[in-house]
């Protein structure tokens, strides 16, 4: 049998065509579909949080994760330049918005895993992902167009 020369294999790399990380339908459509279950797993928490009257984590996880947020938070805007009170608010707001953020995550979490998205309804779950990802898809590039016509 001849071996046959064929130019490239299967491994090679075509330089003229993009990969798919690079394409920016799918980077958007991808973000946009991550910040829409996020957005919608919050506020499944949040309901699940009001509804029960009680936190998901234990009071001494949710202090450990304030306090070591506020920590780096501190110490990441003393480093980038603000003066010691500016930092320590900085810090204390770090801290809350991600001890927010994950506890209201973990609620969700918990609420689709006890079933709570069928007393909510598929149909209102999956409208909410989509409104989720049309506001979040707005969101990114108004922030984006903001930041690229601000200087640095």
């Amino acid at each position: 049998m001849e071996n046959i020369k064929v130019p490239g294999n299967i491994s090679s790399i075509n330089p003229n065509s993009q990969s798919i990380y690079e394409n920016p339908f799918v980077k958007t459509l991808a973000i946009a579909v991550f910040m829409g279950i996020f957005l919608v797993d919050m506020g499944l928490g949040l309901f699940d949080i009001f509804s029960t009257k009680e936190s998901p984590l234990p009071s001494a996880v949710v202090l450990l994760i304030f306090a070591v947020t506020f920590i780096a938070g501190m110490v990441f805007y003393e480093k980038n330049g603000l003066d010691t009170l500016s930092s320590l608010v900085g810090g204390a707001l770090a801290g809350f918005g991600f001890s927010f953020v994950l506890v209201s995550l973990v609620g969700g979490v918990q609420f689709a895993l006890r079933g709570g998205i069928s007393v909510v309804g598929w149909d209102q779950v999956i409208s909410a992902v989509a409104a989720s990802m049309i506001a979040s898809v707005v969101m990114l590039k108004a922030l984006f167009y903001k930041l690229q016509n601000h200087s640095y």
